[in-house]
């Protein structure tokens, strides 16, 4: 009797605990580049909400997140921009209207679909520093 009582339990247990689970750890990121340029791994990325940044900068790609949760979102932007060797990325769209998902077929839920450009800042110090060696020699 207990036997069962305790069988019945888990998969009770394990029948409203798994969707949770499935839900907190699926997320995926995918990159489609606007240029030919590569660039290795960056340590970290500023994100911006909405508003591009200040500074120049150059548009690298299109980066499209699916997430559940907000940090989840965050996270996958971050993750995909430093594998790009993006320095920033910003975010110029999201939707979580509620919709049948194809991928957790039994459930109905509300993923956050996102979108935002990556960018490689322009190092202005630098270029600047190399047109003045362009001109003092006589090639600008």
């Amino acid at each position: 009797m207990r036997v069962g009582g305790a069988l019945k339990y888990n998969k009770l247990l394990f029948v409203n605990v798994a969707p949770l689970l499935v839900l907190l750890g699926c997320a995926s990121a995918r990159y489609l580049p606007s240029s030919s340029g590569t660039y290795p791994p960056t340590s970290s990325v500023v994100v911006y909400y909405w508003d591009k940044p200040d500074r120049p900068y150059m548009e690298m790609g299109t980066i499209n997140v699916k997430a559940y949760s907000e940090t989840g979102m965050l996270e996958k932007f971050k993750q995909k921009a430093m594998e790009i060797g993006a320095d920033g990325v910003f975010i110029k769209s999201m939707d979580n209207q509620l919709r049948f998902d194809t991928h957790i077929w039994f459930l109905l839920v509300a993923p956050i679909r996102a979108e935002g450009v990556a960018i490689k800042f322009k190092d202005t110090s630098l270029e600047k520093r190399q047109s003045e060696k362009r001109f003092l020699r006589g090639k600008g």
